[in-house]
């Protein structure tokens, strides 16, 4: 059994509640599991635990048993969240109705908007449907301008055809949406994209006529890589094997709807597989009805998703770092180390142990918690003071409890 650190306080606090959207780093920190927890990812983390704390120092591990991808995997998760935590953009829907205004001035700028009246609209589903719907008021759409993307031939889009997204990344979906339809003449309008992705949609497609994008999303990859990021360009470029039409590294962003979802290369199977999405669950509709349906399914929905902990409030209690997990009937407890995403080995407590170390950390005392296992146990109480005094001084030497009155 491992522990992997997830966070432990990479982000300050601040930045913690403003990227949970919470008052308090305890319920930040639930929100932050939760959202580990909604993805393809943890499928395969079977029995694991999420745990943490939020005071002194605000941690979250996951416990389990993990082979050498899993690991792998939980460590970019750990890199990831300081990431984000530090540089992240979430978009609620006023914000989302301000850049499509700001969109609408841009196609009102570039064509005019007699123009514009002439033209057919539609979008990729299903983020791009918002983005239209609100686009469709801001420019005074006719019903007979507007087509769903499923009603879309070569044949039917003898006009110029504005295509509308909520984002652009890479462009491979724009690139597959152009392949459907062999429209003449199209204009594409994601909400927002990298103005380089724009440019690169324009030289690479003659049917697209412009590329207007609302708001920019910066690149991170030039800073974060440093010199060597023209190998790093280059292999993203290989990987992609002209699936899309940009490479670059934008700041994490979700919307009030969905959180785009991330990639990487599964060195395996050879190929681009789901990626880790970090956001709390409440903050985007898709991400929340998949996460009430996972806690459903998770243990009847009688369980709290992430566990958070407190050191206790006896003389005898939990030491600085450490976390501790009830996976099936054993209680597995692990010193974190300084470095998040680094793994630990645990401490094992099985039965009579494991309800020694409850009994302890209820009680904060060595009298208290003898009284309470006495009433569990028909024991000679010489020989249960004896084991439990044991137990205790063990796990202090091993920095895992300490006595704040020692005799």
């Amino acid at each position: 059994m491992d522990a992997i650190l997830l966070f432990d306080g990479s982000v300050d606090n601040k930045q913690l509640l403003r990227f949970a959207h919470k008052d308090d780093v305890a319920s930040s920190l639930r929100a932050l599991g939760e959202g580990f927890f909604v993805n393809p990812l943890w499928g395969d983390l079977a029995g694991s635990s999420l745990v943490g704390c939020a005071h002194p120092q605000p941690m979250l591990a996951v416990f389990g048993s993990f082979n050498s991808t899993q690991r792998a995997r939980l460590r970019e998760l750990s890199n990831q969240i300081k990431e984000v935590g530090n540089n992240h953009k979430y978009i609620d829907y006023h914000d989302a109705e301000r850049s499509a205004e700001h969109l609408a001035h841009k196609l009102i700028k570039y064509f005019g908007r007699d123009e514009l009246s002439r033209f057919q609209y539609t979008a990729i589903p299903r983020g791009g449907l918002i983005v239209l719907g609100m686009l469709s008021y801001l420019l005074n759409l006719r019903p007979d301008q507007i087509v769903m993307s499923d009603k879309l031939t070569p044949s039917s889009t003898h006009k110029t055809l504005v295509v509308v997204d909520d984002c652009a990344l890479s462009g491979v979906r724009f690139q597959q949406f152009l392949k459907q339809v062999g429209s003449p003449r199209v204009v594409f309008c994601p909400l927002y994209a990298a103005s380089a992705l724009c440019r690169a949609i324009e030289r690479a497609e003659p049917s697209v006529e412009v590329c207007i994008n609302a708001r920019e999303l910066y690149d991170m990859a030039p800073e974060k890589f440093g010199a060597s990021y023209p190998q790093w360009r280059a292999r993203q470029q290989d990987l992609m094997t002209g699936h899309g039409y940009w490479v670059g590294m934008v700041e994490h962003f979700a919307f009030a709807w969905c959180e785009p979802q991330t990639k990487y290369w599964n060195t395996g199977t050879s190929q681009f597989e789901a990626g880790w999405n970090v956001f709390p669950p409440d903050l985007c509709l898709n991400r929340r009805i998949a996460f009430e349906k996972m806690r459903r399914d998770y243990s009847n929905g009688n369980q709290r998703v992430v566990a958070l902990q407190s050191s206790g409030s006896g003389p005898i209690c939990v030491a600085s770092r450490v976390l501790w997990a009830e996976i099936d009937t054993t209680i597995a407890v692990a010193r974190m180390p300084e470095d998040a995403s680094e793994s630990t080995s645990c401490f094992g407590l099985e039965g009579v142990a494991a309800d020694m170390w409850r009994c302890v950390l209820e009680h904060g005392t060595l009298e208290g918690a003898e009284s309470t296992l006495l009433e569990c146990y028909d024991v000679d109480p010489a020989r249960l003071r004896e084991d439990l005094a044991a137990l205790v001084l063990e796990l202090e030497q091993n920095g895992i409890l300490r006595n704040n009155n020692p005799l």
